[in-house]
């Protein structure tokens, strides 16, 4: 028995030796940053109280129902019931490797098109338009907007005079707001840009920085 002893003090030594600290790492987890795109939820960058606030109405959020491309979360959409009327309302976020790419041609894209689109209302001929309006068709549709640029993220651009595409600027990602209101559209377009950030961004976790 006396020949054990020895070895089991050794041990025994050795174990108490070694730091609370030097113990806890082999179960400490490292923090990571992003959110699986699939397990991202909407209301972890705009919740429905404050959604409502902004677009003032009743918030009803809706499913999509559309398929988006792999590494893209769900687009976040709603109906929103005000005294006006219901009004639809979307936003998108798209963080995949690239996205810088995406979202500069899609600025280029859209600012042409919102161009394109006012230049063909404004060379109608006068004398091809109706002298009065069908009173069954309707309100007449509204004209093209040109698209701006506006104070959003790190680059964002109101187009078509129905949605806002910008850059965030702390996140690796770029965003889409469509809503038909300008004022709201950018007042819902900063509050993103606000709680956006690279730890709840809807992209592949990676190692905080």
């Amino acid at each position: 028995m006396r020949c054990w002893l020895p070895l089991l003090l050794v041990v025994a030594c050795s174990s108490e030796s070694s730091s609370p600290t030097e113990q806890q790492k082999p179960a400490e987890s490292k923090k990571r940053a992003g959110v699986v795109p699939e397990k991202f939820k909407c209301d972890s960058i705009v919740g429905n109280d404050q959604l409502s606030q902004i677009l003032g109405g009743t918030i009803r959020q809706i499913d999509n129902s559309m398929p988006v491309p792999r590494g893209v979360a769900q687009p976040c959409n709603y109906e929103v019931t005000t005294p006006n009327g219901a009004e639809g309302w979307t936003y998108d976020i798209d963080c995949r490797d690239g996205m810088k790419q995406r979202a500069d041609a899609l600025f280029a894209q859209y600012a042409a098109d919102s161009a394109a689109n006012v230049a063909a209302y404004h060379s109608i001929d006068a004398g091809v338009k109706p002298a009065k309006p069908d009173p069954d068709a309707g309100p007449p549709p509204r004209a093209p907007e040109a698209s701006f640029e506006v104070a959003v993220g790190a680059k964002g651009l109101d187009h078509h005079g129905q949605a806002i595409l910008f850059i965030d600027d702390d996140a690796p990602c770029y965003v889409r707001v469509v809503g038909n209101d300008p004022t709201k559209r950018l007042e819902l377009a900063k509050v993103i840009a606000k709680n956006l950030t690279y730890v709840n961004a809807p992209m592949t976790p990676r190692p905080l920085p």
